[in-house]
């Protein structure tokens, strides 16, 4: 079993749609942009990014230093969404 993050919607401190995520690599996190375009945000820009596997709540937090590097950001410095499973699992799969 995995979890797979890729598409879950993150929205600004507004409720507004900003990015999805995508995946991790080594040098940071991928996000999809609205304009169809995959940004790679370095992990040094990030002052937070977590999933909280009992509500299911995905936070990418930017540090404040990073936000001139990331203008589509705008003013928004969180982005968050909430991630579930293609089906509704009430026993691990066997």
């Amino acid at each position: 079993m995995r979890i797979d993050l890729d598409g879950v919607p993150l929205d600004d401190e507004d409720g507004r749609t900003t990015a999805m995520f995508r995946f991790r690599t080594t040098q940071g996190l991928v996000l999809a942009l609205p304009e169809s375009v995959d940004v790679t945000v370095p992990f040094p820009d990030l002052a937070e990014a977590s999933l909280d596997l009992l509500s299911g709540r995905v936070t990418v937090r930017f540090a404040d230093e990073a936000a001139g590097r990331h203008k589509w950001l705008g003013r928004a410095r969180t982005l968050t969404g909430t991630w579930t499973d293609r089906t509704l699992l009430t026993a691990p799969p066997r």
